[in-house]
């Protein structure tokens, strides 16, 4: 995987003169933000050799790189995800090229379902901590050792000052930002009533199939985090609607414009 890794990251360093500080991983629908970056450069997975390829609608298999308030940025519009058949080392794979790149922080977002009463549909919550409901992680077996120690400290996995500017540009904006726990689940199925029930009991107020992962694997290359859910429905039980891959594209458009707010606010107070 590391030759792999370092192949990947030399072809992009051939096509780009950007050193990004920031990554930013894009959930479904969610590809607006980049609209008004400069310099930018797109990147097919196809151009580079040994990157892999998602099939999920919504994730167009590209890297933009590029400057957001002068910020070099690298964003990924299609993350690989377990239920597509990728190992937990396949789906972390790109925080590890981001590392390579020289990046420091790691924005991920995600599409995911409101557990907890008061999260709705269009709503925005900045993650405080997860829990990891896959049964898998990307240092099992002891990969991926050379990028850090294989016990990684999870105390705080998405950062505390971060979470607490966002929060403050949040209210400058008057966006009603909210916070929770979030909790992946293996997927692709939508969550059964008896699992959402599950995660209440355990802690979680927002389930969804992605970003554990990543996130445990830029804590343990010294990436800080900063975690922002969409939500894009009620999670199962909670509502009558039946719930469909279409509804989540359909609904991350109701909170883009607020989360592109977010996000760029959080790239000018940067430096």
């Amino acid at each position: 995987m590391e030759e792999i890794i370092k192949k990947i990251v030399s072809q992009i360093k051939q096509k780009t003169d950007i050193k990004p500080e920031i990554a930013i991983v894009l959930g479904s629908g969610l590809s607006d933000i980049l609209e008004d970056m400069t310099d930018k450069i797109v990147i097919n997975y196809s151009e580079l050799e040994g990157m892999l390829k998602t099939s999920v609608e919504g994730h167009k298999n590209q890297f933009i790189i590029g400057k957001i308030n002068g910020v070099g940025v690298i964003s990924m519009l299609g993350r690989f995800h377990l239920y597509d058949g990728f190992s937990a080392k396949q789906v972390s794979m790109p925080i590890y090229i981001f590392k390579e790149l020289g990046v420091k922080t790691l924005i991920t977002t995600n599409s995911a379902g409101g557990v907890r009463e008061d999260l709705n549909a269009g709503d925005i919550a900045v993650l405080t901590d997860h829990i990891n409901r896959t049964g898998t992680n990307c240092l099992i077996g002891g990969a991926n050792i050379y990028y850090g120690e294989q016990f990684v400290d999870m105390t705080e996995p998405y950062d505390v000052i971060y979470r607490q500017k966002v929060l403050e540009i949040a209210s400058k904006y008057n966006i009603n930002l909210k916070q929770g726990v979030y909790v992946q689940f293996l997927g692709p199925f939508y969550e059964t009533k008896a699992e959402i029930k599950m995660a209440k009991i355990i802690g979680g107020d927002i389930v969804g199939m992605s970003t554990v992962l990543e996130v445990e694997a830029a804590r343990q290359c010294n990436i800080r985090v900063l975690g922002l859910s969409v939500i894009t429905n009620k999670a199962t039980g909670l509502s009558s609607q039946k719930l469909s891959h279409s509804e989540v594209l359909q609904n991350s458009k109701l909170a883009t414009k607020n989360l592109i707010k977010i996000i760029k606010e959080f790239i000018k107070d940067y430096n």
